[in-house]
């Protein structure tokens, strides 16, 4: 048995790739939208991290489906898992969790870049540039609604990335109440730093109020989030039985034992929350310490979910 392949595996890498992109893209939205409504207002369009947020969420949600489809028994029949849902299925529920974000998603970003979509097709594209600047004008009337709505499926998709491992039974490290917050939490983490990572690319201020008011938000997340891993893992080993062999096992000092301990939470925690307090009192943020911050944040969390993937599949009931 090897630590990626052993009896009993039914979800491999793939899975744990889509599970990160899912998270990833909701964390981002989620802060683009908090950065609008608390700090750049109207303006939110000219800032690099909004623009780089507004970037990378469809792109993640597009590359997780698109792992997903490949990874199907049967790629060429995805589209049934479009049109035919089935209410006792977490994973159909997530899949029209998923539809709804992708229209709730593009809608905001209409009414965010609203300006600049209008100047492009003004006077252009003849009647379809004419009915699109009335429905982006539509969007844009709405957008608070649009807003709140596109809150709620970030969430819920963040969330949703947890419940998705909780489908597979028999698994007591999977079936854990604390996995869907934890990944809730992580997940919004990884956005975070995506957003940072990809504004100060985009020459975003590394020391301007968007950067501050994300890393203000970051270190209780930070702190929520180790928070959860104590609990996810302390519920586990007082349960008992095969719960308490499952923790056991996954903070063992094998394979995924190092990847917790020095990934999830040395590389993925220890080090983003360090930095973080250290830009905190210091004068000013270089675009070294926010990008290597960031980047740091995105390998905790996508080792985090290799970690639960595989470590969850290897102990069952």
């Amino acid at each position: 048995m090897s630590a990626f392949h052993f009896e009993g595996l039914v979800w491999h890498w793939p899975i744990a790739i889509y599970l990160f992109l899912a998270g990833l893209s909701a964390g981002a939205v989620f802060f683009a939208i908090m950065l609008k409504h608390f700090k750049l207002a109207s303006e939110a369009y000219h800032s690099p991290f909004v623009q780089a947020a507004a970037i990378i969420a469809p792109l993640a949600v597009f590359g997780g489906l698109g792992i997903l489809v490949i990874d199907l028994t049967k790629p060429l029949d995805f589209w049934k898992i479009l049109v035919f849902y089935n209410t006792t299925s977490v994973m159909s529920m997530g899949v029209l969790v998923l539809m709804a974000y992708q229209v709730a998603l593009f809608a905001w970003i209409g009414c965010i870049f609203h300006q600049g979509l209008t100047r492009l097709l003004d006077g252009r594209f003849g009647a379809i540039g004419r009915l699109s600047t009335r429905f982006i004008q539509m969007l844009v009337r709405q957008e608070a609604a649009i807003t709140g709505i596109l809150v709620i499926l970030s969430i819920s998709l963040g969330a949703y990335t947890g419940f998705l491992l909780s489908a597979l039974i028999g698994f007591p490290l999977l079936n854990n109440p604390v996995l869907p917050l934890l990944f809730l939490i992580s997940g919004l983490s990884s956005g975070a730093a995506a957003t940072l990572l990809g504004g100060v690319l985009l020459r975003g201020n590394p020391n301007g109020i968007e950067v501050r008011f994300i890393h203000g938000i970051e270190i209780p997340m930070i702190l929520v989030e180790i928070g959860l891993l104590f609990t996810f893992f302390a519920g586990l080993i007082l349960s008992g039985g095969q719960s308490q062999v499952a923790a056991l096992n996954a903070l063992g000092y094998g394979f995924w034992g190092w990847i917790f301990w020095g990934g999830v939470i040395g590389i993925g925690l220890t080090l983003p929350l360090a930095f973080n307090l250290w830009m905190k009192v210091s004068a000013d943020r270089k675009f070294t310490y926010v990008a290597v911050t960031a980047s740091f944040s995105l390998i905790g969390v996508f080792l985090l979910r290799n970690f639960i993937l595989y470590t969850g599949q290897m102990t069952g009931v």
